[in-house]
């Protein structure tokens, strides 16, 4: 009987075109949810996450528009009694009913498959997070139908029906929103219980059993009260009647407290199925064996101390760091031993991490406070033997897998590897600025590498330490004549460098090469003296060229919303090397006003480019880009970019008699790129911090980690939008050469008509020559005010031109937008209005068959 009746409820919901319009309401909505936002062409990434952050509310609108007539209907037309005298349960009934639903919402989901097409025309989105998110879609759906249901149960209209489901959905559905009037525990676990918070690792391309099991049982909780509720005619009569009015109340309230139960139980369970392409939610093989290769006799210990409560945003990293440390406590076995902490201020458990591993809450900055939760901890002490490691606070953007791995390796060995850096002008160290009367601190870079190595400072008047594994030269144009022939004489025996040039440091423009600070500039102090270094010797021996007056530029922006910064701020998306360990796996990288880098023709060594720009770049003379005034340096907004169609290395590996990498540019260890790296801002991974620790462990002969350091999800940018972007960005181009070409001929001509006029005079004969002086000088005052003026028109006109290309290609680009979101939203509904005439069409003609001539409209008996 479920058969039948199943059958029943679809034929009738298919039979007239409402079943259709809703197909193409629910695609319609869905697809303006995903596609219609600024935000989508903002974030530049082929995925559904427009549309995950509305589909659970839009369900909430939606599916009761499938359930108002499964029990309504019925009762408004008089069929429920015909239905309830079939021989069948209260249960088969229900679940044919459930399942016609469900078969309804699967065919709307079908539909909306479209959604993936689009996405796969605009960019190329990973297949498993599709599944998962699809799957998720359909697991959210088929719950909530079971609670929709519901509404249509207890009444004959339709209306009435319709805000009853939509009311009972959204109960597990705004359930997250409980920590407005809630706090602690009961806050925790009414968020966990949330349709939304359940969803959210379905979207991430995570399948849960916790999730599933939620679905399932919020499902089974709902079909149960359906089943209840139809069999409430029965209540009605008997000595019991009255005592079941609060008895199912009682009864439903026990249901879905164990249906809650399950679902937390369910949420404990370490069973899941990592979708992704790129598998980042599970341990990755190096992981597996490096924990494999630990001494079980000398077991690894990790206390974690972590807040039970912490701000919403800082939820994903808080489940993460305990999944991957349950993940780590049962792939370690008997080597390796986790412990994980409640920690809450003032209590036991915060005074031994502060008392034994200074482990202090956090500060969370006021933006993303939680009402009183505005103090975390989330730290790690890792112990074996007598070596400790502490991560006083794990920020929410580091990779979690990396950074607990790396830990264990560092405790797990006595000795560690030593990196030196050279102290130069650039100050990685930090210190006293006597010039600037400040005192800074060290970069980043320095503490992150401390996290895996030794670091020691050196001395550039001194001999070097014999026993370091690696060499970090930070702008050696800083250093003196004779600290660079020791720095040469250190590379000529072989030892590993890693050089950082910068033909502008953005962070110090007084540090910028000699050639270019002595044009016009003061030098002072050790910039003085850094200007008589010549870098010819080193960069000889490197087997590479750098000319300190090229700055590269490049057309490639994968962000709109960085569209504003300089073209300078050079974006590498496709310039990786993949042959080489240090870039293969990266993603993309900003360097800052970089310069350039060629291989010497004589090199004895092997020149690898490691990072290279695309064929829209050039580049421009330092002299060019800057502009000096009585209030400084400033950068020249209008400075002239031409193309050469040319990729240029940005940095390069050198092997060989020396064994080195060059990078043309320091600003990429820059803080702002750890601070985003730390605050993990979506759609701006860098890689530069991964590349620097990559670049110093190949160095080093350490490449254990490059590999799970490089795991991250692939930016996955829409690349149809970008090409159409880059087509109308190179017109506009065009457009700028030619207006600047116009505008020097027009200015050649002006200086030729004076130039003419000028010869002129000479060649009169009628003239001596203080006559000829004193017109020459009359016309040449004459002509050079003219030109002046006509400079001026020229220059404003020029100006006129590239503004209005640059408007020209802004609305083209918007006009592309709005063309993609035009079809996006418009042609998925398509499919469901010829799937109805088609079987309307089928339909026609069947009733056509066997009816008799004269009864058909419009034929005549012959």
């Amino acid at each position: 009987m479920i058969r039948a009746v199943f059958l029943r409820e679809l034929a009738g919901y298919f039979s007239t075109p409402t079943g259709y319009v809703f197909i193409a309401l629910f695609v319609f909505l869905s697809a303006i949810a995903a596609f219609w936002q600024e935000a989508f062409f903002a974030t530049n990434l082929a995925n559904l996450d427009q549309l995950n952050a509305y589909f659970p509310y839009l369900l909430v609108f939606l599916l009761p528009s499938i359930c108002m007539t499964l029990w309504a209907e019925e009762k408004r037309q008089g069929t429920e009694e015909l239905l309830l005298t079939l021989p069948a349960s209260d249960v088969q009934i229900v679940m044919g009913k459930y399942l016609a639903a469900v078969a309804i919402y699967s065919v709307c989901l079908l539909f909306s498959v479209s959604h993936v097409a689009v996405l796969s025309w605009l960019g190329n989105p990973d297949p498993g997070l599709m599944v998962s998110t699809y799957f998720g879609y359909w697991l959210m759906g088929a719950s909530l139908l079971a609670v929709a249901m519901l509404g249509s149960i207890l009444t004959d209209t339709l209306t009435v029906a319709f805000i009853l489901g939509a009311l009972f959905c959204a109960v597990p559905v705004f359930l997250h929103r409980a920590g407005a009037v809630l706090q602690g525990g009961p806050q925790r676990v009414l968020e966990g219980l949330s349709v939304v918070e359940q969803f959210r690792d379905l979207a991430g391309g995570v399948v849960t059993a916790g999730a599933v099991v939620y679905f399932v049982s919020l499902a089974a909780a709902a079909f149960w009260a359906n089943v209840a509720l139809l069999g409430r005619r029965r209540w009605l009569t008997g000595p019991n009647a009255p005592k079941m009015k609060f008895h199912f109340p009682a009864r439903f309230a026990a249901v879905l407290v164990m249906a809650a139960s399950l679902a937390t139980l369910a949420s404990q369970i370490r069973v899941r199925w990592d979708a992704t392409s790129e598998k980042i939610h599970s341990l990755s093989p190096d992981t597996k064996k490096l924990l494999a290769g630990l001494d079980a006799r000398q077991p690894v210990f990790i206390h974690a101390y972590l807040s039970p409560e912490v701000p919403r945003a800082y939820l994903p990293a808080r489940r993460a760091l305990v999944d991957t440390l349950r993940e780590f406590d049962v792939a370690g076995g008997e080597a390796l031993h986790t412990r994980m902490v409640e920690t809450v201020k003032y209590t036991p458990a915060a005074r031994e991490a502060q008392e034994r591993y200074n482990i202090r809450p956090f500060r969370v900055p006021v933006t993303e406070e939680s009402a009183a939760l505005n103090e975390i901890f989330l730290g790690l002490a890792f112990t074996c033997g007598s070596e400790e490691f502490v991560i006083p606070f794990l920020d929410r953007g580091l990779p979690v897998e990396y950074e607990l791995m790396r830990s264990v390796r560092v405790v797990s060995r006595a000795r560690r590897k030593k990196i030196g850096i050279l102290a130069t002008q650039a100050r990685l160290f930090g210190g006293f600025d006597f010039q600037s009367r400040q005192q800074s601190s060290d970069w980043s870079i320095v503490g992150e590498l401390k996290k895996q190595y030794e670091v020691m400072q050196v001395t550039p008047d001194a001999a070097y330490p014999d026993d370091l594994d690696a060499l970090i030269v930070p702008l050696p144009h800083t250093l003196a004549p004779a600290p660079l022939e020791r720095l040469a004489a250190y590379a000529r025996q072989g030892k590993p460098l890693l050089v950082f040039l910068d033909p502008m440091p953005a962070f110090n423009l007084e540090l910028a090469p000699n050639e270019i600070a002595s044009q016009g500039m003061s030098l002072t102090g050790a910039s003085a003296a850094a200007a008589r270094t010549n870098l010819r010797p080193l960069l000889d021996l490197l087997g590479v060229t750098w000319q300190t007056n090229r700055i590269l530029w490049d057309d490639y922006n994968p962000h709109p919303q960085l569209k504003s910064l300089p073209k300078e701020f050079v974006f590498v998306g496709n310039g990786f090397n993949p042959k080489e360990a240090v870039t293969s796996g990266l993603q993309e990288m900003v360097l800052l006003y970089p310069g350039e880098l060629k291989p010497r023709t004589d090199a004895a060594g092997k020149f690898s480019p490691l990072l290279e720009t695309t064929q829209d770049s050039g580049a421009v003379r330092w002299e060019d880009l800057v502009q000096r005034s009585l209030f400084g340096v400033a950068m020249n907004p209008n400075v002239e970019r031409k193309s050469d169609k040319a990729k240029h290395v940005l940095a390069a590996r050198v092997t060989g008699p020396v064994r080195a990498i060059v990078v043309a540019d320091l600003d990429l260890m820059g803080e702002q790129f750890f601070e985003l790296r730390r605050r993990g801002i979506e759609n701006l991974n860098f890689d530069n911090v991964t590349f620097l620790l990559n670049a110093v462990d190949e160095l080093a002969g350490d490449p254990s980690f490059i590999a799970l350091r490089k795991r991250r999800p692939r930016h996955r940018t829409l690349e149809a939008v970008e090409a159409r972007t880059r087509q109308y960005d190179e017109q506009r181009l065009k457009q700028t050469q030619e207006a600047e070409a116009i505008a020097e001929a027009r200015l050649r001509e002006a200086q030729a008509r004076l130039d003419r006029a000028v010869r002129e005079i000479e060649q009169r004969r009628d003239l001596d020559e203080q006559g000829k002086q004193i017109m020459i000088s009359n016309v040449q005052n004459v002509e050079n005010r003219r030109l002046v003026v006509s400079r001026q028109t020229i220059e404003d006109e020029k100006q006129r031109q590239i503004e209005g290309s640059r408007a020209e290609m802004e609305n083209s680009i918007r006009g592309i937008q709005n063309t993609i979101k035009l079809l996006a939203v418009a042609l998925p509904p398509v499919p469901a209005f010829v799937v109805f005439l088609l079987v309307s069409a089928r339909r026609l003609a069947r009733e056509r068959i066997g009816t008799p001539v004269d009864r058909l409209v419009g034929e005549r008996v012959a």
